[in-house]
């Protein structure tokens, strides 16, 4: 099972990659309720208002993007990349993502990131690994948009 926490109205993490048929636990440790969503093809779903722990994990059973909202805060969201890869991950915040134990052989690597715009989120390259480490890089055509930063304005109205 995995986690996308709700903290100072916003998704953390603000993407989640897990493997298909994860099953998600939506946590809210905000000092709100929220009301978590999404409509992208992958998964479908609605959890009702709430603060704390929803009943029950979603399962993600559909590779694809799934981005996420809340329906009270509109300026919260968050995606999760759903893969059928055996491998994969999330890059930390230097950007590096290290894959342990791949066996020799043809790869196809990719690499998604929403902090460009839709049209340009998923990158590919092909890649050869032997039995030394081999090091593989992507080139941005562009600089990546700023992640959402929390609300702390407490001029906004609590729900």
């Amino acid at each position: 099972m995995a986690e996308m926490d709700q903290i100072d109205r916003q998704f953390s993490p603000y993407v989640l990659a897990i493997h298909t048929g994860t099953p998600v636990l939506f946590a809210n440790n905000d000092s709100v309720a929220h009301q978590v969503y999404s409509f992208s093809p992958p998964k479908r779903f609605e959890l009702a208002l709430y603060h704390g722990r929803p009943r029950e994990p979603v399962v993600f059973d559909r590779p694809g993007i799934v981005t996420v909202g809340c329906n009270i805060h509109d300026n919260m969201v968050g995606y999760l990349y759903v893969t059928d890869a055996p491998w994969f991950g999330t890059t930390g915040d230097d950007g590096v993502w290290t894959g342990r134990d791949l066996p020799a052989g043809e790869y196809e690597l990719q690499v998604w990131t929403p902090l460009l715009p839709p049209h340009e989120w998923l990158h590919t390259q092909s890649i050869a690994l032997g039995d030394q480490a081999t090091r593989a890089s992507f080139k941005l055509k562009r600089a990546l948009r700023p992640e959402p930063v929390p609300i702390k304005d407490k001029r906004v109205r609590d729900y």
